[in-house]
């Protein structure tokens, strides 16, 4: 195959690097390639209809996320009677954890490229005519005839220099009027945690957990995309971008910042990542904001409780875990967290740990929701073994141990679900907003805007009232369970309407708030320096700077 179309479908809520990478491996084979954007359940008519126009040889769906696994399945069924006649095949965690059960259920889908997908991809390119061949091709499974075939995983690719860079061929998403973009610089994480996908997906096959590319095969990719595409704001989507060694890391950074020097990165440009609790230190964090511009940093809270933790497999500590916190604010990095509030083994005790997190940190947004069990993690197989799993391979589900927590549950997230989980929840704009002042903050550098000082006290205590706001009422809940008021039924129902009221009527206050404060902030940036909002023309990427 040297010639006809291939089209990769995955959510771009940002810069999807998985099949923007795919579509590069595609380019590079010679073979031409877009990219198809599938945010949402009801895109799929617009998408379906993209597919279709395109007519290629080869659709490939990038199946991250579990809970989104049957739209992209229902996309493949409808292209399949449609009268679509070509290769649909499906990659990313979802498909690789659990390829054969996919293929079995699901005869719109031919193949499942599992794991890292770039060397099965370009050999499956060559041999996409000759299925016979397809026994030669590693990490695939697919239907032969009535039954599915499956070749052993790929090696690791270690040297992630040798990959291609993702597709870059539409202009940057904006921030506040910030150029804004997306890339990797690495592959997997040095955690254990027993509900990750993450974790699950690099223990699949022999080889490193996790991976780096070269602090200078990075810089060129980021200078290209300053200099190319003036991006400003660099969002690095590995799994942790820190190492386990403050020195470790020091180091590739101090080398990463040199590069970018020597090859003209030296104007305004802001970092933004997530990271282990257990990896950040204050020295390391302000020499990061000095020499590299780290402007925000989301942190793996996932619980203040220790017990939760060890459920979890976080092997970190309570103390590393309000250290790292302390450590973002001394450091003046933007930080937000997310908690698995619920898990299997949850206790009573453990909420309230979590309440006193919320509020010890009430000026660092926060989200929470219960950890599910995702195909392939520790967590899955051990509730599986223990009969405690429910449902199918798309969606799994349980009860935690406890039947008290598994009230609370029930209740919590009947009163939360809008202010958690809305496409325009209050916890998720909560955080946004807090980001969005970070940017004002970091690109009007020590020049103040007029105002400044006063939007940002009121976003700090937007902030306060948004996560104690919460905190009382989750504390509301976990008195109703904790007295054993929940017992009688009928007080159950009338408490979880009550409670729904009462998060939604002050969700509501808080929601107009938030939105004018916003509003503020985005007149605010329009007086940014000209230096932090570059207009630049592109239709794509000119890779100016060389890969090597």
């Amino acid at each position: 195959m040297t010639s006809a179309e291939t089209v990769f479908v995955g959510a771009e809520y940002e810069e999807n690097l998985a099949i923007r990478t795919m579509a590069a491996v595609a380019r590079a084979a010679g073979v031409s390639s877009c990219i198809v954007g599938f945010g949402r359940e009801r895109d799929l008519p617009v998408v379906l209809a993209r597919i279709l126009e395109k007519a290629p040889a080869l659709v490939g769906l990038s199946m991250a996320f579990q809970h989104r696994a049957s739209e992209f399945l229902s996309l493949a069924a409808a292209l399949r009677h449609e009268g679509y006649e070509g290769h649909i095949v499906a990659g990313g965690h979802f498909p690789t954890s659990t390829a054969e059960t996919l293929l079995g259920y699901n005869p719109a889908i031919d193949a499942v490229v599992r794991f890292d997908g770039e060397r099965p991809l370009a050999m499956l390119l060559e041999r996409l005519d000759h299925q016979d061949r397809w026994s030669e091709i590693p990490s695939l499974c697919w239907r032969d005839g009535r039954a599915v075939s499956s070749t052993p995983p790929a090696p690791v690719p270690r040297d992630l220099d040798d990959l291609p860079w993702p597709v870059r061929d539409t202009p940057l998403s904006r921030h506040m009027g910030v150029p804004f973009t997306t890339l990797c610089a690495s592959r997997g994480c040095y955690g254990n945690c027993t509900f990750c996908a993450i974790n699950s997906y690099h223990r699949g096959r022999p080889g490193p957990r996790l991976r780096l590319r070269s602090p200078g095969n990075v810089a060129r990719e980021m200078a290209m995309l300053y200099h190319d595409m003036g991006a400003r704001i660099f969002c690095f989507h590995d799994d942790t971008w820190f190492l386990p060694s403050n020195g470790l890391m020091r180091a590739r950074m101090d080398e990463l910042a040199d590069r970018l020097g020597d090859l003209g990165v030296r104007g305004p440009m802001a970092i933004v990542a997530k990271a282990r609790p257990d990896a950040l230190d204050r020295k390391l964090l302000d020499h990061l904001v000095r020499r590299l511009g780290l402007m925000r940093l989301y942190v793996g809270v996932e619980n203040f409780s220790q017990a939760g933790l060890e459920h979890l497999g976080r092997r970190v500590t309570r103390e590393q875990i309000a250290s790292s916190l302390e450590c973002c604010e001394k450091s003046g990095v933007y930080g937000c967290y997310n908690l698995l509030l619920f898990e299997p083994d949850s206790r009573l005790e453990d909420v309230q740990d979590n309440l006193d997190g919320i509020r010890r940190f009430a000026t660092i947004p926060v989200n929470f929701c219960r950890a599910e069990a995702y195909n392939g993690t520790a967590m899955h197989r051990r509730l599986q073994s223990s009969g405690r799993l429910r449902g199918n391979y798309l969606a799994s589900d349980y009860e935690i141990a406890d039947p008290r927590m598994e009230t609370l549950f029930r209740i919590v997230y009947q009163a939360f679900k809008d202010r958690n989980f809305a496409e325009d929840a209050l916890a998720n704009l909560n955080m946004s907003l807090g980001y969005e002042l970070s940017i004002i903050r970091h690109f009007a550098g020590k020049e103040h805007i007029e105002g400044q000082d006063d939007i940002e006290a009121e976003v700090t205590e937007l902030v306060r009232d948004i996560n104690l706001d919460t905190h009382d009422r989750l504390a509301e809940a976990l008195a109703f369970v904790s007295a054993g008021r929940h017992a009688d039924s009928a007080s159950t129902v009338s408490f979880t309407i009550d409670l729904a009221s009462r998060v939604n009527f002050q969700g509501a206050a808080l929601h107009t708030r938030l939105l004018g404060l916003r509003d503020d902030l985005k007149r605010m940036a329009t007086r940014l320096p000209s230096e932090a909002r570059p207009q630049v023309e592109t239709s794509g990427a000119r890779a100016a700077i060389p890969r090597t």
